[in-house]
């Protein structure tokens, strides 16, 4: 199977790791290239596998007659009689195509005993994600009227293991339902305690709250109470935890890899 791959600008992070994963699993058995999407329409492939926004814009698409899948759907060309073609299949990071974590993070599993007497460090990533710097700094001024003792790292680039060495919980305060880039998976495989907001993508990492904490969306007092709890209450954040570790496998790639292709093959004339 020749599969294309292309990244469209404004394509999530959570799309640009998905890629990289898929092309790592798929070039063992297949020949997969990564092509500019100006070039869509001159592509020799089976399928295009593109990953963008949720509205992608028309313009690649234009003349397009290879079978592609994507996150979302191709905009509409107002008063044009003929539209660019539509995805095949949908691959929505909720549920319809499992979410996975790269193997690196694997082996990056980091330990959480109690440190008592050293500044506690919380982390999340992306200032520049609408709403979340706000949302922490209204977080962080709430942590601060009960405890002096606790830091708030922000990543403004997505994180490596090493970054989060250190680390005693991760956040992620997303303010939109459709802010995908918390990287929640990549901490529950490193080990970590996990507070975020209940977006459904969380909801479905955490597992309903099994696995972590989940909060309300744009609600810093109960974002600021579920980080305490982690951080001080070993009774409530250890259950938590340890289920995390037991389940952190299903963000191994090959269990996404085989879900896509299944998918492929069926779309392949």
């Amino acid at each position: 199977m020749r599969i294309a791959q292309t990244i469209i600008e404004g394509a999530s992070e959570l799309e640009r790791k998905s890629q990289r994963i898929d092309f790592v699993g798929l070039s063992d058995s297949h020949e997969v290239v990564l092509v500019p999407s100006a070039s869509l329409a001159g592509v020799s492939a089976d399928l295009i596998h593109v990953y963008g926004p949720e509205l992608l814009p028309a313009a690649p698409f234009i003349g397009l007659t290879i079978p592609f899948v994507a996150s979302g759907r191709v905009a509409r060309r107002r008063l044009a009689i003929r539209q660019p073609p539509q995805p095949r299949a949908l691959v929505s990071p909720i549920d319809s195509l499992p979410e996975a974590v790269e193997e690196l993070w694997f082996s990056a599993a980091d330990s959480n005993g109690d440190r008592p007497g050293e500044v506690r460090r919380v982390a999340s990533f992306g200032p520049h994600r609408a709403g979340v710097k706000n949302q922490i700094e209204q977080t962080l001024a709430r942590l601060h009227r009960f405890r002096d003792d606790i830091e708030w790292l922000t990543l403004d680039r997505a994180p490596a293991p090493e970054d989060l060495i250190g680390v005693d919980v991760w956040v992620d305060p997303a303010t939109s339902v459709n802010d995908y880039d918390g990287f929640v998976a990549e901490a529950i495989v490193a080990g970590k305690p996990v507070v975020a907001a209940r977006t459904p993508i969380n909801t479905q990492r955490l597992e309903k709250g099994r696995t972590g904490f989940l909060v309300p969306v744009r609600d810093p007092n109960e974002l600021a109470h579920a980080i305490l709890s982690a951080l001080f209450k070993p009774e409530v954040a250890r259950p938590k935890i340890e289920a995390a570790r037991q389940t952190a496998g299903k963000f191994r790639p090959r269990q996404r890899l085989r879900v896509l292709e299944r998918l492929y093959q069926t779309l392949i004339p």
